[in-house]
């Protein structure tokens, strides 16, 4: 599983007294292996998904996702997590759109962490609507032997 953070989670640290816990940046990676995870780390994980771009520069926004999604992928990422729900919408809903840009394939899952530790705790995918993301769920549920 690939962490994403996004921009918004991990900054900006004064303004939100964040300045005592520098280990925050971590704190995704622990969750993760904390549910039984092994992590896909990668450089882009606490950059800007492109969200914020969407309505003025959705040319920009796609390329974000594709550079972020590709990324996670040949780091070994069988998925992506992200806490930020604006991330998730962006990184799973634009991401065939990205993908069309590029002329690549990506299928990257992006799991929301609610539904990461929703997995772990046995809630049933459909309950979570892991069948109604973008991107297919499919593959990973069969990998980590979930049944819907």
């Amino acid at each position: 599983m690939a962490p994403f953070y996004g921009c918004y989670i991990v900054r900006p640290s004064k303004a939100l007294g964040l300045i005592d816990n520098p280990n925050r940046k971590q704190a995704l990676e622990e969750v993760i292996e904390a549910v039984g995870g092994v992590v896909a780390d990668f450089p882009g994980k606490t950059l800007c998904c492109g969200f914020p771009l969407l309505t003025i520069n959705p040319e920009n926004s796609l390329k974000m996702v594709s550079r972020h999604t590709l990324d996670a992928k040949e780091s070994g990422a069988d998925a992506m997590v992200t806490p930020c729900p604006l991330c998730h919408l962006n990184l799973d809903g634009y991401q065939p759109k990205a993908a069309s840009s590029i002329k690549q394939d990506i299928d990257l899952p992006i799991i929301h962490l609610p539904q990461l530790v929703g997995l772990a705790l046995g809630i049933k995918p459909e309950e979570m609507r892991l069948n109604k993301h973008i991107v297919s769920t499919k593959k990973l549920l069969s990998e980590l032997a979930v049944t819907p």
